[in-house]
């Protein structure tokens, strides 16, 4: 999938989305960038599994996504599941936005993820099934992966 086609699938599934929100701006940054921002924001999570991410500026909120790492986790996946995975994660960042949940620490951060978790799993329950693979993925990596 390239990029074209993943912007594509990203404004569709924001399009969609059924809570009110104001449209993120969508920026595709290269790899050494993406972990930049992540450890400017202080978001302590592997980088490797890490394809996207919220920042909320004064502007609005951008989405941060870095095509290569979503490229390395679909890149086994069908089509299809390319595109539900993508739409899943797009869908994850907009309940971020949607919530408007301030994160000063790691325990607000972890109650923010399972608040997202339970609004997907509710309203969108084929993205939260790619997500809980997903998931499943990642907990049979070692820790220190």
């Amino acid at each position: 999938m390239n990029q074209s086609d993943m912007i594509l699938i990203i404004n569709d599934t924001i399009l969609n989305f059924k809570k009110e929100i104001k449209q993120p701006v969508i920026m595709f940054i290269e790899q050494q960038r993406f972990s930049k921002l992540l450890d400017l924001m202080e978001l302590k999570k592997h980088l490797h599994l890490t394809p996207c991410f919220v920042a909320e500026m004064k502007g609005g909120n951008i989405i941060y996504y870095c095509e290569e790492i979503i490229q390395k986790l679909i890149n086994d996946f069908s089509k299809e599941k390319q595109k539900i995975f993508l739409e899943a994660i797009t869908l994850h960042e907009l309940f971020h936005i949607w919530n408007k949940i301030p994160i000063n620490d790691a325990e607000e951060a972890i109650a923010s993820e399972l608040i997202v978790h339970e609004e997907i799993k509710k309203i969108y329950p084929k993205e939260n099934k790619i997500l809980n693979e997903f998931q499943q993925k990642i907990n049979k990596l070692p820790k220190n992966h």
